[in-house]
């Protein structure tokens, strides 16, 4: 084999190696498609039904522009490594959900909220006075 023909069998490789990453990775973005697909907004509620009723349609509607149009949400989605957001984008979020449930601002800064079904329940807390969710959300008297 001289050097030219040599260079062409490894191009060669090289494309072919190429080609089938982008099949494989083609492959397994359809698999996701498709399971999302069947995932839908009354499974995403079904899944806070413990919750106040107004949270998850309200952090669905301002997570929708990190999803696009038709994808809901899943509760395992992660904020950082699944959507890619950064802490000013989640501070962004709550502040956009606090405005949208008429809620009051807090100075205190939002917590570490590692995926979607964190930051549902955050919301929850915030909307959903602690006296009015019972005796297991209630600290007890002295703080322990």
């Amino acid at each position: 084999m001289t050097g030219w023909e040599k260079v062409g069998a490894l191009t060669a490789l090289y494309a072919v190696g190429m080609l089938y990453a982008n099949h494989a990775m083609l492959r397994r973005v359809k698999g996701a498609v498709a399971v999302r697909a069947a995932w839908t907004a009354a499974d995403f509620d079904a899944v806070f039904d413990d919750t106040d009723p107004r949270v998850a349609p309200a952090v669905r509607a301002v997570l929708a522009p990190w999803y696009g149009e038709g994808v809901v949400p899943r509760p395992e989605d992660t904020l950082k490594r699944f959507l890619k957001m950064d802490r000013g984008d989640v501070d962004d979020m709550v502040a956009a959900l606090r405005t949208r449930l008429e809620l009051p601002e807090e100075v205190a800064p939002t917590p570490d909220l590692p995926d979607v079904a964190a930051l549902v329940r955050y919301v929850d807390v915030l909307v959903t006075p602690a006296s009015s969710r019972g005796p297991a959300a209630v600290p007890p008297p002295g703080g322990r």
